[in-house]
């Protein structure tokens, strides 16, 4: 359920804040232009990629069981976790430097060396052991596959944080296109010729490889080959407050995988996670682009003027207009999209749909949360909030867990619910975000969101029952579509001046022809 190759703010919000020191006269400044077509390039590269990720599981549905995905996603599950090990905050680190030099590459590539290795050694040994948890042999040889990945990643993070870290939209495509292709093509290849549910982790080996190969014959400074081991006291502390943060956060994504691992079925496994993917949809077209510029601008504004509390306001309207109405009309097209997408086969997975929605809406609010906590020097404070909120998931799973999937669905978003305040009270210490403020800001987006949500279960309601997936997905999408934009100007969201804009530009450019 937890994809390894991460698809790791929003430049076009935050580049407009208010008090930013990025904020000039979009007409007058070409460096704000130029922003604004890196985010648009690198939303459009990530969303090509998610494309031809997205048929790729369509196609893999239907070559593999759900047995099979099962028996890989409780297999990745663990490789997930031991990839936070294994980074240990040094790309965190990366890109927050001012500078970087020869000497702190050679340590950054030291600190992961030994990381990465120790790691991929643990893994490869402990496989058994994690067979014995979920009872299932089978994942024995995929857990040791996917742990030889970690020999290679060192050589491969290392240039993909910086090409993040200078914002190359164009070089970081060419090695999304590459690595993409090549793992689509592997992929169908093994499964083709009965891999089972080895294909996605050869795959998974095969795409690091390439991927970090890319990676280095894109960047145009000079990379070391031989770690240093100077100063890695510094690395470490920094990258031990942002381990934690990742760890949390990855055993919060385990999560469903485990605890429905050990309490129910590889198939129930398989079912939560296509359930998860449906949802994950939204997150996947939007994330990769946030992520790839949410923290060096972080950073550099901290740098630059210290406070960001209104960058992440305005940056995290901008985010939500966009995501929580997309839930919203997921939560009511579950049933189709479904079936359009993996077929009779994968229906019992729907119920669990709705209260993934409502989780993921809730949790989108804080997207922002690690990133700028990270950018303003502060990652240890974000371990709270992710502990709370992985405990909270935990009790309300115990509670009221029932040996169905929408009632594990449901513990996930009490869960997300359960760790508002906690954020909210980070969010005033660190960022200087007063917690009125944010709900001042997330009021309109609460809004907006039950407004697309009322108009898409209308529309469905009223349509036949037996009508093509694909007929109501477009007709309810379409006025789905419609009320997010009158509840983008009803609502005076952020998000309408962005519309506006678009709108201009694009008169003046059918003008200008």
């Amino acid at each position: 359920m937890t994809p390894l190759v991460s698809p790791e703010a929003h430049q076009l919000a935050i580049a407009d804040a208010p008090g930013s020191a990025m904020q000039m006269e979009p007409e007058k400044s070409p460096f704000v232009l130029s922003i604004r077509k890196k985010v648009a390039l690198q939303f459009i590269f990530s969303n090509l990629a998610l494309v031809a990720n997205f048929a790729l599981s369509i196609v893999l549905s239907r070559l593999l069981t759900p047995q099979e995905i099962g028996i890989f996603s409780m297999s990745a599950v663990l490789i997930a976790v031991a990839h936070v090990f294994r980074d240990f905050g040094v790309t965190a680190f990366i890109k927050r430097e001012k500078e970087l030099t020869v000497d702190i590459l050679r340590n950054a590539l030291g600190v992961l060396l030994i990381s990465s290795w120790s790691v991929a050694a643990a893994m490869f040994l402990s496989a058994g052991y994690w067979a014995h948890f979920f009872n299932e042999g089978r994942v024995v040889p995929v857990v040791q596959v996917l742990a030889l990945g970690f020999v290679f990643i060192p050589f491969g993070a290392i240039p993909t944080a910086i090409l993040s870290r200078e914002m190359a939209v164009e070089k970081s495509a060419y090695v999304t296109a590459v690595s993409t292709g090549v793992y689509f093509i592997t992929s169908v290849a093994l499964a083709l010729n009965g891999f089972g549910a080895m294909t996605m982790a050869w795959a998974n080996l095969v795409n690091i490889i390439v991927a970090g190969a890319m990676s280095r014959w894109m960047v145009s400074r000079p990379l070391p080959w031989l770690p240093g081991f100077r100063q890695i006291r510094v690395i470490v502390h920094f990258g031990m407050g942002n381990l934690l943060t990742a760890l949390l956060k990855a055993a919060d994504n385990a999560l469903p995988d485990i605890l429905l691992g050990r309490w129910m079925t590889a198939a129930a496994v398989g079912l939560f996670s296509r359930a998860n993917s449906t949802v994950n949809m939204v997150s996947t077209a939007l994330l990769p682009t946030v992520n790839f510029f949410a923290l060096p601008h972080m950073a550099k504004v901290h740098h630059a003027q210290g406070a960001v509390g209104a960058e992440y306001l305005r940056a995290s309207s901008l985010i939500n207009a966009l995501m929580v109405p997309a839930f919203a009309a997921i939560a009511v097209l579950a049933h189709d999209v479904v079936s359009l997408l993996y077929g009779k086969a994968w229906l019992e997975a729907v119920p669990a749909i709705p209260w993934l929605c409502l989780s993921y809406a809730i949790s989108s609010l804080f997207t922002l949360s690690a990133p700028s906590l990270t950018g303003v020097g502060k990652p240890y404070a974000a371990i709270g909030p992710y502990a709370l909120l992985v405990a909270a998931k935990i009790a309300c799973a115990l509670w009221l867990m029932d040996g169905t999937l929408h009632t594990f669905a449901l513990a996930m978003a009490l869960g997300q619910l359960f760790s508002v305040p906690y954020y909210l009270w980070i969010h005033h210490r660190f960022l200087n975000l007063r917690w009125t403020a944010w709900i001042r800001s997330t009021l309109p987006l609460a809004a907006q969101g039950l407004l697309v949500g009322a108009v898409c279960l209308g529309v469905r309601q009223s349509l036949p029952q037996a009508i093509a997936p694909w007929a109501a997905i477009l007709v309810t999408g379409i006025s789905g579509g419609l009320a997010f934009l009158a509840g983008c100007f009803l609502l005076t969201l952020p998000m309408a001046d962005e519309l506006k804009r678009l709108r201009l530009a694009f008169m003046q450019r059918r003008q200008s022809r």
